[in-house]
């Protein structure tokens, strides 16, 4: 199954739109959200098949997103790759919490692009 659409969510806007750009030439419709409040509108009316989530965010997390897009019955089933710079135990919190990949900043656009034609493979039917 192809992932089409794909909700990118980073408050930092030449990270976010550098995502978003690179995706588009590869064929993918990106969607960019520059907060959490703004992702989960985005995320509801924009219908995507991905999402891209930036932790570190002002106001209400990655974290807090992923929460709020998992306690959702009409978002919960959206695959979510966690984005950051930091490390660690965060990894391990997101993946607990229910995201599908956890990659770290700077992004390498080659092994985003892995990462989701890996899970375009995991959706595939038999």
């Amino acid at each position: 199954m192809k992932l089409r659409k794909i909700l990118i969510i980073d408050d930092e806007f030449p990270a976010g739109y550098l995502i978003k750009i690179n995706l588009e030439a590869e064929g993918y419709e990106a969607v960019l959200a520059l907060s959490g409040e703004e992702a989960l509108e985005k995320a509801r009316t924009s219908a995507p098949d991905l999402i891209t989530l930036d932790v570190l965010m002002p106001e209400m997390d990655g974290f807090e997103v992923l929460e709020a897009l998992k306690r959702d019955k009409g978002l919960n089933s959206i695959p979510v790759m966690m984005i950051s710079v930091i490390n660690g135990i965060r990894k391990k919190r997101g993946i607990q919490m229910g995201a599908v990949d956890y990659l770290f900043k700077p992004i390498d656009f080659d092994n985003l692009l892995n990462k989701i034609r890996g899970l375009e493979m995991d959706k595939s039917p038999p």
